[in-house]
């Protein structure tokens, strides 16, 4: 049921506003190309908010374009024409006009199927094990199953443990999300979140308007329901374009719209707060339901996240969908959705499929949640996951071939990277495998696998010379595709980063 009472809409968070307030300056012309901005510090104590708001503010401009760093320098105006590999991919003009049946399940189980743990793992969107907080968790699993006794072994019902409910929807409403604890249902991950929001809002056949690219299991649930994707342009820094979705609309009428507002995936494109909200009233204008899958939107922001589209929703029209799958516990397969006015079918959908929950997980869960352990991990992951991408960018840079372009979020952990059109990402997936390296091709990433020379690189692992060593494999794989060596004879030897190589040369770990 929607609360009847909707909360104010929060207040843009402080490293927003003040890389706003940065950006009218580089924009009154008042620094010159080559100029140094102010220090963190100094921008910090002027504004009167902690050195980490102020650095997430002068990052948000670095990975626009708009400023650059300099390795103990700090952060300076760019010269004219310095934009190099961080020019982000050229796509807007590639979406298709029609809708697309989704053609991808015998690709995704080719790939797959060579999938292995041993694997540099540069190609799942996952965070390093070793990044989680393996104790906390478990002591959360040992204090819910002391708490439950043998009710842990049991089922836990739809709509879910009503304790973990009261902590996502109050989680919610620290970003203006607009629903309680009777409006959420908790799912076995984000991806059956998913599930249940299209078959409550859809039937087969209908056409389902997606971002340009999409998470590849989004468009494996698409055609698994047998949905049709509408591919919407999608800038790389700022989301879904809203004149190309305001097109779409009028064209061709989705029965739906599903996007990833916040940290989308590939991309990790961050739509602006003004345009969630715009985005937010086309569809309600329009009686098209929003499906928005906001599972990495905990890595956003600062102290405070930046409000997701539900914030911005007083009709139910929104499906938020969300879980800890990015950030906490993939392996504890919990998600959740808040269906506003689709409750009743979304349920009924939950009830009459695998419905059966976790008790002792959810318990755990909550646990973690009400504790402030979760925002203690949060705020120790995020600069991890942020000095990563800025690591694995730099090596990018060094060892890619001319003409290579890198998106570089301001958020998440995802680099998505342009190749020189002449590189098939299949080839480089196949000559990294068989280095023990894996990557996800681009065409993974659209209904009918037509971004051939894109490549999702997962930086959320710890930046060591085996994983940098295999950055630096992969530029030298691009760089042997280009034809960029005359021959075999010619092309260098690459380095062994095979575990048993890389313990041979001492550079393990």
């Amino acid at each position: 049921m929607q609360n009847s009472v909707a909360p104010a809409t929060p207040p843009l968070p402080h490293y927003l506003r003040i890389a706003e307030t940065l950006r009218q300056t580089l924009a009154s012309g008042a620094l010159r190309p080559g100029d140094r901005l102010i220090s963190a510090r100094k921008l910090a104590q002027r504004e009167q908010v902690s050195l980490p708001t102020a650095l997430e503010a002068l990052r948000c401009l670095e990975a626009q374009g708009l400023i650059v760093a300099r390795p103990r320098s700090g952060y300076f105006v760019p010269q004219a024409g310095s934009g190099g590999l961080r020019s982000p991919p050229r796509m807007h003009s590639r979406a298709s006009s029609r809708p697309l049946a989704v053609t991808m399940t015998s690709l995704a189980r080719s790939l797959f199927s060579s999938a292995d743990t041993r694997l540099i793992p540069l190609g799942a969107a996952l965070p390093d094990p070793a990044w989680l907080p393996a104790a906390t968790m478990q002591r959360a699993l040992q204090t819910a199953g002391r708490r439950l006794q043998g009710h842990g072994q049991t089922y836990s019902m739809p709509p879910g443990r009503a304790e973990l409910r009261a902590q996502i929807a109050a989680r919610a409403a620290r970003w203006g999300g607009r629903f309680g604890q009777d409006d959420v249902i908790v799912t076995a991950g984000a991806t059956q979140a998913l599930r249940l929001a299209l078959s409550a809002v859809c039937k087969t056949g209908d056409v389902v308007a997606v971002e340009r690219p999409a998470y590849f299991g989004t468009l494996l649930l698409l055609e698994n329901l047998g949905l049709k994707a509408l591919e919407i342009a999608t800038d790389p820094r700022h989301g879904l374009l809203p004149d190309a979705l305001a097109t779409a609309l009028a064209r061709h009428r989705p029965q739906a719209v599903l996007a990833s507002p916040t940290v989308q995936n590939p991309l990790g494109a961050c739509m602006p707060v003004e345009r969630k909200r715009e985005l937010v009233a086309m569809l309600e204008q329009a009686g098209i339901p929003l499906i928005e899958d906001d599972v990495y939107g905990d890595l956003a922001g600062d102290s405070i996240r930046p409000p997701a589209c539900k914030a911005f929703d007083s009709s139910g029209n929104v499906l938020y969908c969300s879980s800890v799958s990015k950030t906490l516990a993939p392996g504890w397969r919990i998600g959740w959705i808040a269906p506003g006015r689709y409750h009743e079918q979304v349920l009924k959908v939950r009830l009459a499929g695998d419905w059966a929950g976790m008790p002792l997980m959810e318990a755990a869960l909550s646990e973690v949640l009400g504790s402030g352990d979760y925002d203690r991990h949060l705020r120790r992951l995020k600069p991890r996951m942020h000095a990563a991408v800025q690591a694995i960018t730099a090596r990018v840079e060094a060892s890619f071939p001319a003409g290579t372009r890198v998106s570089v979020p301001s958020q998440g952990f995802l680099l998505w990277v342009e190749l020189p059109s002449q590189i098939n990402a299949i080839e480089v997936y196949r000559q990294a495998l068989a280095l023990g390296i894996g990557v996800s091709p681009g065409q993974l990433f659209t209904p009918q696998a037509d971004l051939p020379n894109f490549l999702r690189l997962n930086c959320a692992n710890e930046v060591t010379p085996r994983l940098l060593g295999a950055v630096g494999m992969i530029g030298e794989i691009c760089c042997g595709l280009t034809g960029g060596w005359a021959g075999a004879k010619s092309r260098p030897k690459l380095p062994d980063v095979s575990p048993e190589g890389l313990q041979r040369s001492g550079a393990s770990g």
